[in-house]
Formats: C-alpha cells, sequence, structure tokens
C-alpha cells in the first residue's frame, strides 16, 4: 500500500478498535518498580513490540525518563529498538544469536544472551568476539546452561568472560513458592563464578519480592504495562493502554432468543445488546465467548455470545442511556483491569496484550 493510501486508510478507520497507549503510566510504572530494587539499575522488557503498545514510542519515553537497559528476544528486533533509543543504552537479546549475527550485533551493539554451552564455542570462535551474556538455568529446565555445567562455563570463557549473567524465575507469581528462595541461592551460586559479570535475576515478579532478588540489573516486562502478579500492600500500578471498540449498533432482544454464532446464550429475560466492532481478527481472544466484559461509563457490560473474527456483542442493559452507536466500550483500562480481562478469557495478560493486531489503531497519550 502506498503511504498516502496508508495514511488515507488509517485516517478512515473510525468503526475500529483503539488502543490509547498511555506512555507516562508506563514510565510512572517504571519508576514504581524501580523504588521497590533501589539498589539495583531498573531495566525495560520491550519484546513483542513492547508487549504490543509500540516498541520505538515506549522504549523512547523510557529512555527519556532515564532507562538504560533493555531486553529484546531477537537481534532482529534490538536492531529495530536501537533506531529509538541512544547510543548510550545496552540491549540484550534473550534468545541468543548465531554466529551469522555477529555483524548485526556489531552494527547495532546489541548483547545476545547465550543459552548453551554448544552457542557459547560458536561466538567465541569469532574473530574479534563481540560482547555477550550467559543464562544460567536455575530450575526452569527451558534455556540456559545447566548448573552442573557451570564449572565447564567457567573454563571455556576465562579468555572472554561474558559481560551478564542472567537466569529466570519460575513462579515468581506467587511469592510464596520455595522455589523462589532455591533458584535464588542457585543463582548467587552460578554468578559468584563470574566476578565481573553484571548479574540480572528478577522478572516484574522478582522485583515485588524486593531487593534480595534485584542484583545489578532488574528487568521489570508485564508490570511495565499494567499486568503482572497480585502487588504487595501500597504498590499500585496504572494501565498501559487502554483497549476499546465502537458500538455499532444497539437492539433489543425478547427471552428465548439467542445471540451470535452457534446460538450459545439464550436470554431468559428481556436485554438491550450491543455489538462493537472487535473480535479475534483484532487479537482479542475467542475463549472470552460468554466469559468476558467490557464497560460503559463504569457500568459492567457482560460479553454475551461467541466472539467473532470482527465483532463481539456486550449486554448494555444496565448502560442502556450511554449505548449509542459510535460510542466506545472498553475492553481493557482503568474500568476492565488487564489481569482480570485475561483471567475471565482463560489465559493471561501478557497474551491479551501481544496479541493485539495491526487493525487495532494505536494512539499515544
Amino acid at each position: 500500500m502506498r503511504q498516502g493510501l496508508a495514511a488515507d486508510y488509517a485516517a478512515s478507520m473510525s468503526f475500529s478498535p483503539r488502543a490509547r497507549v498511555h506512555l507516562q503510566n508506563i514510565v510512572a510504572n517504571w519508576r514504581t518498580i524501580a523504588a521497590l530494587i533501589p539498589e539495583s539499575e531498573a531495566g525495560a522488557v520491550v519484546k513483542a513490540n513492547a508487549y504490543g503498545h509500540g516498541v520505538a514510542p515506549v522504549a523512547s519515553a523510557l529512555y527519556e525518563a532515564g532507562c538504560r537497559t533493555f531486553f529484546v528476544a531477537y537481534v532482529e528486533e534490538g536492531a529495530e529498538l536501537r533506531t529509538a533509543i541512544g547510543e548510550d543504552a545496552s540491549i540484550l537479546a534473550f534468545n541468543g544469536a548465531e554466529p551469522s549475527d555477529a555483524d548485526l550485533a556489531r552494527a547495532n551493539n546489541i548483547t545476545p544472551v547465550l543459552n548453551a554451552l554448544p552457542a557459547i564455542k560458536d561466538w567465541l570462535a569469532l574473530m574479534d568476539v563481540p560482547d555477550y551474556a550467559v543464562h544460567i538455568d536455575t530450575g526452569m529446565n527451558r534455556l540456559g546452561v545447566r548448573m552442573e555445567d557451570v564449572a565447564e562455563l567457567k573454563a571455556l570463557t576465562d579468555g572472554q568472560p561474558p559481560v551478564h549473567i542472567l537466569s529466570h524465575l519460575v513462579d515468581s507469581d506467587d511469592r510464596s513458592r520455595a522455589i523462589n528462595a532455591k533458584q535464588l541461592e542457585r543463582f548467587r551460586q552460578a554468578a559468584s563464578n563470574f566476578p565481573q559479570a553484571l548479574k540480572s535475576f528478577a522478572n516484574t515478579g522478582g522485583c515485588l519480592m524486593g531487593q534480595d532478588y534485584g542484583f545489578d540489573v532488574a528487568r521489570p516486562g508485564i508490570g511495565l504495562y499494567g499486568g503482572g502478579p497480585p502487588l504487595p500492600e501500597g504498590v499500585f500500578l496504572k494501565p498501559g493502554m487502554t483497549l476499546e471498540a465502537p458500538i455499532l449498533t444497539v437492539q433489543t432482544v425478547q427471552p428465548g432468543e439467542t445471540v451470535g454464532y452457534g446460538a450459545t446464550y439464550t436470554f431468559d429475560t428481556p436485554r438491550t445488546l450491543a455489538t462493537v466492532a472487535l473480535g479475534y481478527g483484532d487479537g482479542f481472544p475467542r475463549s472470552a465467548s460468554n466469559k468476558g466484559m467490557a464497560s460503559l461509563g463504569g457500568i459492567t457490560c457482560p460479553i454475551v455470545g461467541r466472539v467473532s473474527m470482527d465483532l463481539i456483542t456486550i449486554d448494555v442493559t444496565q448502560a442502556r442511556d450511554l449505548a449509542k452507536p459510535g460510542a466506545f466500550a472498553q475492553f481493557i483500562g482503568a474500568e476492565v483491569l488487564l489481569e482480570e480481562q485475561a483471567r475471565r478469557a482463560g489465559t493471561v495478560g501478557y497474551e491479551l496484550v501481544t496479541g493485539l493486531g495491526h487493525r487495532v489503531r494505536r494512539i499515544y497519550d
């Protein structure tokens, strides 16, 4: 699509869903989380297009606020990110890199996080070895050098040590789990072999557990965007976005009638319904059928019937005075918290926000 046509198309999308991304809320959340680990540097995880919020605007706002360490999944994501932030910022790529990625990593000053001894050997075989980090597996059994291989890792990297050592918590969503403390002890043990490397352990949940988990650089992710595990008393995070969809039609149905594909919801009293322009084609999950919710003016409006590709029907009986074609219903935001909507849909906040597609207009404030 030519640039002019693309702009015209975007300007005409008055009946499409929109996500108002609150950059100042994201910055405020970063500062709130940083205050929980005051002896550590607070980085920011901006992989997956900043969890669906838009990597360039989000990273730029965080950089202007003072953030200097960013985390992505892929080297290619890091190259995109580099165009939005200053050269003095560090970028780490969780999923590592092949030797063929070395030039891209050098050109954009990206530090790949290497996750296995063979990958580390291949990286160290390069001429003029670029900086790299190492992930230690302390219990996830997903990525990382295993604890029993740390001695071999230390010997292998003696001449060119990693600049960062990382690990990842298994269940920081539940701060009562004994595995958190067990992983902390394992990480301390493994990281002690690399005294010059910066240490990073805490995701959002780790930051909520306090300074013991902070080490040198913390890496909050979902918490920046207003989601994540239950918060400690006195800690508050703001929504990173408000997802809204316009009402297209309003109608009244009678007892015995059904709504949507498959006739999965039957009404037992007269109800007022609104059909809105949002669906699984926009990334809103079909699993929210008959379970999710919207809000009109703070009034809860349940999703009734199936979520279809482009449309959702909500029961606006309690908010009929507000339900007009062109009015926007909220699906994520201050009135419909991200994790509450995710719970209703049988998923997590991560999936809700990262799954939002290109038809959802991002509007930055």
